[in-house]
């Protein structure tokens, strides 16, 4: 699941590159500096989570807290441009996010919140006695019941 999360950033950050780029060299995008600040934070904090799922050191905790925070800055790019007087492109659309971008990493965050890993351990006072399914505690013979 993490590679698949890795892939997902990277494709992430290279449209949202592609997108900033596009709308900077358009003379009819005004992005404020703001969100265009955000989108290199998120494109930044994208590639690093990425890198970091590839090479096998990245904890779900972290990968958790990125999305919270592309969550937050996504919201706050649609709270700060709805309140612009501003006529947006598509390529502007990418680059502060949208709904779509909101749902799918919610969805991600709550899959990543609710995947638990646990071992479940019976203790037993007497290892040479066996439970009620008949089976021996690992390590231990089997005796026969008399």
């Amino acid at each position: 699941m993490k590679k698949i999360i890795g892939i997902y950033l990277l494709l992430q950050a290279a449209i949202k590159s592609i997108c900033l780029v596009l709308s900077l060299q358009s003379d009819e995008s005004s992005l404020p500096v703001i969100v265009i600040a955000t989108c290199i934070v998120l494109i930044v904090g994208a590639v690093y989570v990425a890198a970091m799922t590839f090479m096998e050191k990245a904890r779900l905790r972290q990968i958790s807290r990125f999305f919270v925070l592309e969550i937050a800055l996504t919201v706050f790019n649609i709270a700060f441009m709805f309140f612009q007087p501003v006529e947006m492109l598509t390529t502007d659309s990418w680059v502060t996010g949208n709904l779509f971008d909101i749902l799918v990493v919610g969805v991600i965050l709550f899959y990543l919140t609710r995947q638990t890993y646990y071992i479940r351990a019976k203790y037993v006072s007497d290892a040479s006695q066996t439970d009620e399914r008949g089976t021996v505690p690992a390590g231990q013979k089997a005796r026969p019941i008399a």
